[in-house]
């Protein structure tokens, strides 16, 4: 199933979340509104496989120019592969290692700078525009890698690089509200330090606030990383109640009254008064 919009009604979080939710695999294009945008001047390509982020081209960053500019390879062998590329029938990056021409730690370098570094120069930008998400569309197999990471991952990284908060200020949770972890066994996606202490104290009875002064940062900080955890599916923003005055409950026992039975002096009826009388004057 496509997925049509505009970045105005869809975040890039609700996206990559149904991206990584549905398990789908497919082309994502993002094009700038130029008229509304100042900041946004590239479209971007992701490609989507199972889920994960393979790969992200902003038009003039394919990943043979950034390999060229790093001079890992000649001139000769960017030219031949940019005509054979498509022939491959793999991720490119997987071909040349296989072919000893570009080891791990290149290729790793490669997608931090161009899935990473994208993904979270995407998430800065204050930006309008439409996007579209194909799941048809033929993946781009010349500029991945071979590696990929979980859309929802890369979202996390997105929102951590974040420099700007103030057009989220509003969809921050409330310093007095609280969070609640979905389960207790430990997320599968890489929180830092922060996040980590914040996920764990996640149990819906501490504020916010109350967070904040146990991990030792600032209330702000700790509502962006809230805002991370929620936005990503980790945890829900809930309400915490009040504390409950304390009630005596020796005070709301009814009082009792005891009577003693020992020395209750039952009254005397006339009737036997008379007959007791009688039997006296027999006797006399």
């Amino acid at each position: 199933m496509s997925l049509t919009g505009c970045l105005a009604e869809y975040s890039l979080v609700e996206i990559f979340n149904f991206v990584q939710d549905g398990n789908k695999t497919g082309v994502l294009s993002i094009e700038p509104d130029r008229c509304m945008s100042r900041y946004l001047d590239n479209a971007y390509t992701i490609s989507f496989q199972t889920g994960r982020i393979m790969s992200v081209n902003t038009g003039h960053k394919g990943l043979l120019k950034m390999i060229a500019q790093r001079q890992w390879l000649s001139a000769e062998q960017i030219t031949g592969l940019s005509f054979h590329a498509s022939k491959i029938g793999q991720p490119l990056g997987t071909h040349l290692k296989s072919c000893n021409l570009l080891d791990a730690e290149q290729l790793g370098l490669l997608f931090d700078a161009q899935v990473v570094a994208g993904i979270c120069t995407l998430f800065d930008e204050h930006h309008c525009g439409r996007f579209n998400f194909d799941p048809q569309a033929q993946l781009v197999l010349k500029d991945m890698t071979g590696i990929s990471l979980p859309a929802k991952e890369v979202s996390l990284l997105g929102l951590r690089m974040l420099r700007d908060w103030s057009r989220l200020t509003a969809k921050l949770p409330l310093s007095t509200s609280g969070l609640l972890r979905f389960t207790a066994s430990a997320p599968t996606l890489r929180l830092d330090t922060s996040e980590s202490k914040v996920w764990n104290l996640a149990l819906g009875g501490l504020s916010i606030a109350k967070i904040a002064a146990q991990v030792n940062l600032p209330v702000e900080k700790v509502q962006q990383i809230g805002f991370r955890l929620i936005a990503i599916g980790l945890v829900e923003n809930v309400s915490v109640d009040p504390p409950q005055p304390v009630v005596d409950k020796m005070m709301e026992l009814p009082k009792l009254v005891v009577t003693n039975r020992e020395n209750e002096i039952a009254p005397v009826s006339a009737s036997f008064l008379t007959r007791l009388m009688g039997f006296l004057k027999q006797k006399n």
